[in-house]
């Protein structure tokens, strides 16, 4: 009695566990480069230790299950990359327009380096801000020395007056020399449109609002035009660029209050709004098609008296369009009010939401530092088997054809190539399935996957193979579009009862 008990408490885990890690879900991390937050380390101004420093945070990130860096590439118009017409950040050298010592180009590094570990790379940049501050020393390649008339001064930053034309076509021209010049998957931008208020703070743009509002056009619609203008431009600038490169955003977890909107407004009455206050009209940008996914940041804890995880979440999934909503989590809440329950209760309810189809967590350190032992909880329970990023069928939907010449060698499982696929896109990487008896679902359970990389040949553990059990192997393309199975490798020939 007391073993069939034990072998029950077990299973339900087992099944617990199954329910809780789909098959395809992005598990991704923002890794801060502002003010030296993530990556590099405060006054590591050498390049070797850069790259060391990164690795180590790759590594720690890949043994988490993380299957996508979102990397802070542009802070305040300046570059983490050597190919752009902004200066150099000064996070890398101590000197803004410096280059870093010895010479690297930070982007195409990171780059190689999360690519090579079978993980995404988005590129994230920051949209307004052109200073840090007033007291910023700027180089004589930055914006503010070439067209200062683009760019107005609030709350001892310098911003970008959204509402010149000129301006957004500069931030749209800057994503399609990334685009160009680096093999990213995806475009990133974060919650800073209009600045956040400040009651100390006036925002000067009263000369471009008369140059180019529209007829009887308030101010506020006129900002929010502004920014909507800038996104569709910069989702046109992508698409014509390389179509198959993803675009989202990040933005403040409140679009608006219902009792701003009684008929689109989530279930909050106090706080700021994205739509009001940030001129940031997401729903709107959605709704037009012009973003992949969006990653609310829903920074508040559960049972927050104001802005509530779970009916926030809610709003996001109802308002997402046929576009997955990734969550947006303060696990640097970890250090300071929130315990590990409460950052299990929200990956929980992200994952029971329709369109929730992944997690991103604010910031690497929260991880890589295993604050209140999170990364554990993540690593042996939520993110215990792998996860493929979710498809993207609107952008590709065509995948490659299944592997061929499957066979079996004492513990080694050896494959090749299908046939071109019919869009021509070649194989990004390859999974390996083991296949439990006559399990007819396995491709369905990311517990049957053994393997996931470029290779064609794999040494099998000696628990891959016992007696009965088979192997498959799958393509995927850059989307991670998935072929059909291979014809399945036995270790055995399977004896009917």
């Amino acid at each position: 009695m007391m073993r069939l008990i034990f072998l029950l408490f077990f299973s339900l885990i087992s099944i617990h566990l199954q329910a809780q890690a789909p098959k395809r879900e992005l598990r991704g991390v923002w890794v801060a480069t502002v003010q030296n937050i993530d990556w590099p380390s405060p006054h590591n101004y050498d390049g070797a230790k850069q790259k060391t420093e990164f690795i180590d945070l790759l590594n720690s990130h890949q043994k988490t299950g993380i299957n996508a860096l979102f990397v802070q590439i542009r802070t305040a118009s300046d570059a983490l990359y050597a190919k752009s017409v902004e200066p150099w950040t000064t996070y890398l050298s101590g000197k803004q327009g410096q280059a870093p010592s010895p010479y690297y180009d930070p982007l195409e590094f990171m780059i190689h380096q999360t690519h090579a570990r079978g993980m995404e790379f988005h590129a994230w940049l920051n949209l307004n801000r052109a200073s840090m501050s007033s007291r910023s020393l700027l180089s004589s390649e930055h914006v503010a020395r070439k067209h200062p008339e683009w760019l107005l001064s609030y709350n001892g930053q310098l911003l970008f007056d959204f509402g010149i034309p000129a301006a957004r076509h500069y931030i749209a021209g800057l994503v399609r020399n990334i685009i160009l010049n680096y093999d990213v998957d995806g475009i990133h931008f974060d919650d800073y449109f209009y600045p956040y208020p400040d009651p100390k703070s006036k925002l000067s743009d009263e000369d471009t609002y008369q140059k180019y509002r529209l007829p009887g056009e308030k101010i506020d619609d006129w900002r929010r035009r502004n920014t909507s203008a800038l996104i569709q431009e910069i989702s046109e600038t992508i698409r014509k660029t390389n179509p198959k490169i993803k675009f989202g955003i990040s933005p403040f977890g409140i679009w608006r209050h219902k009792t701003a909107d009684p008929l689109n407004g989530s279930p909050t009455t106090r706080g700021l709004q994205s739509y009001d206050d940030l001129y940031a009209d997401t729903d709107f940008w959605l709704k037009q098609g012009w973003l992949d996914y969006i990653a609310p940041q829903l920074y508040w804890d559960a049972s927050h008296r104001v802005a509530p995880f779970k009916p926030l979440a809610e709003w996001w999934n109802a308002h997402a369009y046929g576009k997955p909503v990734y969550f947006g989590m303060a696990s640097y809440h970890l250090e300071d009010v929130w315990s590990n329950k409460e950052m299990k209760k929200q990956v929980e309810i992200s994952r029971s939401m329709k369109n929730g189809q992944g997690l991103i967590f604010y910031s690497s350190t929260s991880l890589t530092k295993n604050w209140k032992g999170w990364r554990d909880t993540l690593r042996t329970n939520y993110f215990a088997y792998p996860a493929l990023v979710p498809t993207t069928p609107w952008l590709d939907s065509i995948p490659p054809h299944a592997p061929t010449q499957v066979f079996l060698t004492k513990k080694t499982l050896k494959w090749q190539a299908g046939e071109e696929s019919d869009d021509g896109d070649p194989v990004s990487y390859y999974v390996v399935y083991r296949i439990p008896k006559q399990d007819k679902k396995y491709l369905e359970d990311p517990r049957n996957i053994v393997y996931k990389g470029k290779a064609t040949e794999l040494i099998l553990e000696q628990d891959d193979l016992k007696p009965g059990y088979g192997f498959t192997v799958t393509a995927f393309d850059r989307l991670h579009n998935e072929s059909r199975p291979s014809a399945i490798a036995w270790t055995k020939p399977v004896i009917s009862d």
